[in-house]
């Protein structure tokens, strides 16, 4: 009888030791594989940033793919009163274009295309809204680009409403 049950137990701590390591083992993470595998190639410009900066909205755009003649920035329902918008490049250097901007939206026609490579960044200051803290402010944002005829979607700029107090 001791032997059935010493060669009992000793099959089950063999029968255990030769199972925990297969339980114990994470399964490999395919998609973490894959994204490391994975490389982006950009043929558009895209929206890279946006946030705020003080009382400033501020969106940054970058060049890729082709150049951009212009952008075109769709202002929010939320928003009651803005200033004078401004672009500038990577440096900090202002970018020369004509802005014209209603209620609704922002339009800037560069003087000279903006070639690949190049960071906007658009600052709307002064920014007034109807929207409470916490709520999300969304710019949709398209451009036309050298070679193309019509506006192509950049994306879609979310700015959180801060806290007013």
């Amino acid at each position: 009888m001791k032997r059935f049950i010493y060669g009992g137990i000793s099959a089950l701590v063999l029968a255990t030791t030769a199972i925990t390591p297969g339980l114990t083992a994470p399964a490999p993470d395919f998609r973490a594989i894959a994204l490391n595998q994975m490389q982006f190639n950009f043929t558009a410009p895209f929206i890279s940033s946006s946030g705020l900066l003080g009382d400033h909205h501020v969106i940054r755009v970058m060049v890729v793919g082709m150049s951009l003649e212009d952008l075109m920035i769709r202002i929010p329902s939320g928003m009651s009163k803005y200033g004078q918008v401004k672009v500038t490049d990577e440096s900090g250097k202002e970018v020369p274009a004509k802005i014209t901007a209603t209620k609704d939206q922002v339009a800037i026609a560069f003087s000279q295309p903006v070639e690949p490579g190049h960071i906007l960044e658009v600052d709307i200051p002064g920014i007034q809204t109807y929207a409470e803290a916490g709520n999300i402010l969304l710019y949709g944002i398209t451009a036309k680009r050298v070679g193309i005829s019509g506006q192509i979607p950049v994306g879609t700029a979310r700015i959180q409403v801060p806290d007013r107090s």
